[in-house]
């Protein structure tokens, strides 16, 4: 008798691009946009936000993700987290708050380059101990 195995988890995204237009000292502002993410099998992903250099530029950056209903906040101290998801068809609703440093300086061109990544997890690299579906800082 043949046992089915499920797939290993994969997800396939559909970007959304943000354009924070021209930023100046001190400037403060929130941007909201919506993604959709499809998930062939339940299996822990991981949420990273690119924040290199982003430092620089901002004093504070706050990422808000509401993945079908889950939240997951991300910041410039906390840039990554573990969500667990089943398969289907997700909305990712994605909202930036930002405050730019009073003296900016950061990486000339971030045009093209992404912000956030999901990417599932390998079984073999164990349980997540930063799981956070509703977890805000």
């Amino acid at each position: 008798m043949k046992t089915e195995t499920a797939p290993p988890p994969s997800c396939v995204a559909i970007p959304v691009y943000v354009n924070l237009g021209n930023l100046t000292p001190g400037m403060a502002g929130s941007i909201s946009a919506t993604a959709h993410l499809y998930v062939n099998s339940t299996g822990y992903f991981n949420v990273k936000l690119h924040d290199d250099g982003l430092d620089d530029v901002f004093s504070n950056l706050t990422v808000v993700l509401d993945i079908g209903g889950r939240s997951v906040t991300l910041n410039l101290k906390r840039d990554e987290a573990t969500v667990n998801l089943a398969p289907g068809n997700y909305t990712v609703t994605v909202t930036i708050y930002y405050v730019v440093n009073d003296n900016p300086h950061g990486p000339p061109y971030v045009v093209n380059k992404p912000l956030i990544t999901v990417t599932p997890i390998k079984e073999s690299e164990g349980s997540p101990s930063n799981q956070t579906e509703t977890e805000s800082e």
